[in-house]
């Protein structure tokens, strides 16, 4: 039996398998494109000692109770918004777990601004690699 015949023979095993191996295909190429975005905490510290803008995209609350010094508090439309001002200026952007900032960052890079990156893991892997947080009193 040759593969044409297997496959005529088994439609449904076949059409999975092909479906399978598209998204696999799918699912790396999109983990591929958020690792690109997403740098550790150590080489956000790098950046933000060059002069990289940081935007903090969690609630104003949570930024109040701990934020990476000199960060600014905006959210994702206020980012979106500023986008001709961080295309020639690198930009690290952090929110609570890296999620939001992943799919900032992502945006941000299909509107053409190459320069900006978000913080895996977010506060609690910046806070995990024992980095310093600031707080603003009342």
């Amino acid at each position: 039996m040759n593969i044409y015949e297997f496959i005529n023979n088994n439609l449904i095993i076949s059409a999975g398998l092909i479906l399978s191996f598209l998204l696999l295909i799918f699912n790396e190429l999109r983990i591929k494109k958020q690792q690109i975005a997403n740098i550790d905490p150590y080489k956000a510290v790098q950046l933000i000692n060059s002069g990289a803008n940081i935007f903090d995209v969690r609630s104003a609350e949570l930024f109040k109770k701990g934020h990476i010094v000199n960060s600014k508090n905006f959210n994702s439309e206020q980012i979106t918004a500023k986008k001709k001002s961080l295309i020639n200026k690198t930009t690290v952007v952090i929110c609570e777990t890296g999620q939001s900032s992943s799919k900032i960052v992502n945006e941000m890079r299909a509107l053409g601004v190459e320069n900006i990156f978000g913080i895996s893991g977010g506060i609690a892997g910046w806070s995990e690699a024992n980095m310093p947080l600031v707080s603003k009193k009342k």
